[in-house]
């Protein structure tokens, strides 16, 4: 049997879209957030509204510079703050709902319990594994700070795995990771500012991947994956960053 390839429109093809669009909308930047943005209109009651992922951040721009063109239609744009968390948001994207945190899954992580399902004995090497990555993200957006006084442009390499940055059982950096990016300690300020909210800044992904990796060792009675605890922390209950996105689709959407 031959599976389908997943279609993925262009901004030309998603504003032609919403051009004869006659229900509300919500854009999203990609499929992978799809069942968040859908478990949140369950929770809205917002079933009438329809849901079109982007298919990546810069195409959902695109589309809302061209918002223009589909002015009666109601829609409503959300996106990640992503590398803007550590600078401030464009006047010109003022209009996109965004995050609270890094993205998505840092507004999951930091409004939950999900840290309470770690053991006592695992949490101090959760905290070595976390103080790793604290630093190479530090050095990582130091880059780009630097790149934005400058007004250059830098190459990050942010969406990387934790196993790559700092094998299972490690306790440290991977030498050959460090030596490939050249890695050198980042400035005490920037990692004061990593460190100041570290569960909205430090790429969320990465906050689930580490605790999937202490909560699904071998021997353990439950094993999880950082997928099941994106979906376990998303539908534990009242979490202030994702009530607060939540509102603002909800007004946002005018329904």
């Amino acid at each position: 049997m031959r599976l389908v390839d997943k279609v993925i429109l262009s901004a030309p093809e998603i504003v032609a879209t919403l051009k004869r669009s006659f229900i509300p909308t919500l854009v999203i930047e990609g499929d992978d957030d799809v069942f968040i943005y859908r478990w949140i209109k369950e929770q809205l009651n917002l079933s009438l509204v329809s849901l079109l992922p982007c298919g990546g951040r810069n195409t959902l721009f695109n589309v809302y510079d061209r918002k223009d063109e589909f002015s009666n239609a109601n829609v409503v744009f959300v996106a990640d703050q992503d590398l803007y968390r550590f600078t401030e948001i464009p006047e010109d994207r003022e209009g996109i709902i965004f995050t609270s945190g890094y993205c998505i899954e840092n507004d999951i992580y930091a409004g939950s319990t999900i840290l309470n399902f770690l053991d006592k004995e695992d949490l101090e090497n959760y905290s070595i594994l976390k103080d790793v990555l604290t630093k190479w993200f530090s050095f990582e957006i130091e880059k780009y700070l630097n790149s934005v006084r400058q007004g250059t442009q830098v190459e990050l390499s942010i969406s990387k795995h934790i196993n790559e940055i700092s094998p299972p059982n490690l306790g440290a950096m991977c030498p050959n990771f460090s030596n490939r990016i050249s890695y050198h300690d980042p400035s005490e300020e920037v990692q004061n500012l990593i460190n100041s909210d570290v569960y909205l800044n430090l790429r969320g992904k990465q906050l689930f991947q580490m605790l999937s990796r202490f909560l699904s060792s071998k021997g353990r009675f439950s094993s999880f994956t950082d997928k099941n605890l994106v979906e376990i922390a998303l539908k534990q209950g009242a979490n202030h960053y994702i009530d607060n996105l939540s509102d603002q689709i909800y007004d946002g959407l005018s329904v």
